[in-house]
């Protein structure tokens, strides 16, 4: 069984194949023997001597491999089969994931059990908020398995039906770390996932200064992610995908605020307001609150991704990480004709950097502490209409689970 991989900090990578090995080339004339059998040679080119490297026996690298040397690789679905083959150090875990699970024929039984016994579990037979409570304890029961098979931290998703009320999430984050602990699992494996309300983003901080690291998420608009990183957010996720959606549907609005105004009402340029907020969104990051690392999610296309290369974590669903493995790059590859500086030694190149972001210029609206009524005034017309429809569908995803629960709950009697 694979899970859903997600950015733990500092510790976490995809490992995508083996590193690419060089074979080291003699200096001109030299007659000493390669472990392939190859001869280093010496050869003119206009009247000087430059070194030409044999061809070696190393393939080139994919684009997903290439991409993966500037940012970390997470699939983006539980039951990818490329997952399988990748050395994953995270996880997540939501009612979306459980949801998929329940009467699945292709997720394992252990899971299916795990998600039953939080339905059975002693104390929600009384709580208040059954529902809430027996969500909590089947998300730990799951996480905790994941928490098994990968080395980082997994991502736990808070009841989003409590995304306006932060004691509530506060309250729910908290139940949540106390189940795992029941199941053995620390507070220092376990990202608490949070919606980028105004009251989830001060949820975030509360639960930072307590040592325990959050995940915002539904992040459309820049203020947003301005608030979640001075608030200390451990990790931030925009969603290009549905940013891109919103404009497509909306053609008059201006897609980028400090860009040309021919940007407006256009369906055809290449400009992608989603892409370009996710590279703000790092810059700042990068540059001011080097804490919160930025995740992407909801990519639509490979070009969107390879734009992004640098970013700390890249969301990829199935067909994204299927096409870059199949695309090759010259890393890697020597075919014998090529100079030593004429080397490819990227692949893909990088685009964003901790030392590029320094140099990005930002204004005083955008470094200035957020407030509430900022932070309102900041949403803008796609971040407020984006987060209310993302909440929204994580509701339902709850709300789905409830007739689940309920006929699972009659079965076991």
């Amino acid at each position: 069984m694979s899970v859903a991989a997600l950015g733990s900090m500092g510790t976490m990578t995809a490992h995508l194949g083996h590193p690419l090995h060089r074979l080291p080339c003699q200096s001109p004339g030299a007659r000493t023997r390669s472990s392939q059998g190859t001869r280093c040679m010496a050869t003119q080119a206009t009247a000087k001597k430059v070194r030409i490297k044999p061809p070696s026996s190393s393939t080139a690298a994919t684009e997903l491999e290439a991409l993966s040397q500037w940012s970390t690789i997470i699939p983006d679905t539980v039951l990818m089969q490329k997952i399988e083959e990748l050395e994953l150090q995270a996880a997540t875990v939501s009612s979306t994931v459980l949801a998929g699970m329940m009467g699945n024929p292709r997720v394992a039984r252990e899971y299916q059990m795990a998600i039953e016994h939080g339905i059975q579990y002693d104390k929600c037979q009384t709580d208040s908020d059954k529902l809430a409570c027996i969500l909590d304890k089947a998300l730990a029961n799951v996480g905790a398995i994941f928490a098994e098979q990968v080395e980082g931290r997994v991502s736990t998703e808070i009841d989003p039906r409590a995304a306006y009320d932060t004691d509530k999430m506060l309250s729910r984050a908290h139940s949540v770390i106390e189940n795992y602990k029941e199941n053995g699992v620390s507070s220092d494996r376990i990202l608490i996932r949070l919606p980028a309300t105004w009251q989830g983003i001060q949820a975030a901080k509360q639960l930072e200064q307590e040592g325990i690291a959050a995940h915002v998420t539904l992040i459309y608009s820049f203020v947003q992610a301005q608030a979640a990183a001075q608030a200390g957010a451990s990790v931030i996720q925009p969603n290009v995908g549905r940013i891109m959606d919103w404009y497509k549907k909306h053609p008059g609005y201006i897609k980028n605020q400090r860009g040309p105004r021919s940007d407006g009402g256009s369906l055809f340029d290449n400009d992608n307001p989603g892409v370009q907020l996710a590279e703000r969104i790092y810059n700042y990051c990068a540059k001011y609150h080097p804490k919160t690392k930025v995740m992407v999610a909801g990519f639509r296309s490979k070009a969107d991704a390879l734009a992004l290369a640098g970013v700390d974590y890249l969301v990829l669903n199935e067909r994204i990480v299927e096409s870059l493995d199949k695309a090759t790059t010259l890393q890697g590859y020597n075919d014998g004709f090529r100079a030593d500086e004429k080397d490819d030694k990227s692949g893909v190149p990088q685009q964003l950097s901790p030392d590029s972001a320094q140099q990005v210029e930002f204004s005083s609206s955008e470094t200035v502490v957020v407030t509430r009524q900022l932070f309102e005034e900041g949403l803008g017309m796609a971040g407020l209409e984006l987060l209310d429809a993302g909440i929204k569908n994580l509701v339902e995803d709850v709300n789905r689970l409830e007739p689940i629960f309920s006929n699972l709950a009659i079965d076991s009697l």
